[in-house]
């Protein structure tokens, strides 16, 4: 069981314990995702989970070293979107004016995805079309430093896992978006 004050925003965020991060990739594995196909379609390292999760069967009250917009994306891929906002979404009148702003290449798992231009990333982030899709605020939910997004948007090379958190924000369901292959939408008992 995995404990409720893991699902909440940073600044009242307990660190999962490994079994706790254990149980929600096997929840992953038992829906076809191996630690293989997981990082192929998430882009997550083998070797990160493997950390994360480390002695979970002999010390599995140990307090896993995941960091927390990791936790945050594997909790959307396990049926808990958005604790960063306490399940909240950015209000938008017609989503597809957002998916508009960006090729179909950007909505897919991490293995076809195409990070959108410093230019798509400057219609929607610090435009002032919504409010809360500033940089300060985008880093201060996943616990980013201000300047690695600045500099990522500007780029043009932001990480697919915070292209995922940030488009969950709309509602964005990034189960279906990075979980191409799943039967069945996955839903954590609670």
């Amino acid at each position: 069981m995995i404990r409720e004050n893991v699902f909440t925003p940073f600044a009242s965020w307990s660190k999962p314990l490994v079994s706790e991060v254990a149980e929600a990739i096997n929840l992953l594995k038992d829906n076809g995702y191996d630690n293989k196909q997981l990082t192929l379609a998430t882009g997550l390292q083998e070797k990160n989970i493997c950390n994360w999760t480390a002695k979970y069967k002999k010390e599995p009250l140990d307090v896993s070293s995941i960091p927390y917009p990791c936790w945050c994306f594997i909790a959307a891929l396990i049926g808990r979107p958005n604790i960063a906002t306490n399940g909240k979404v950015i209000e938008v009148e017609e989503i597809k004016r957002v998916l508009r702003l960006f090729k179909p290449s950007a909505f897919g798992s991490q293995n076809t995805f195409v990070c959108p231009t410093s230019d798509q990333f400057a219609k929607l982030i610090d435009s002032g079309l919504f409010a809360e899709m500033t940089t300060e605020n985008i880093a201060a939910l996943f616990n980013w430093k201000p300047e690695n997004v600045t500099d990522s948007l500007r780029a043009g090379k932001l990480p697919y896992l915070n292209w995922c958190l940030i488009m969950m924000m709309f509602g964005i369901n990034i189960q279906k978006m990075a979980l191409k292959d799943l039967d069945t939408e996955i839903t954590i008992n609670q």
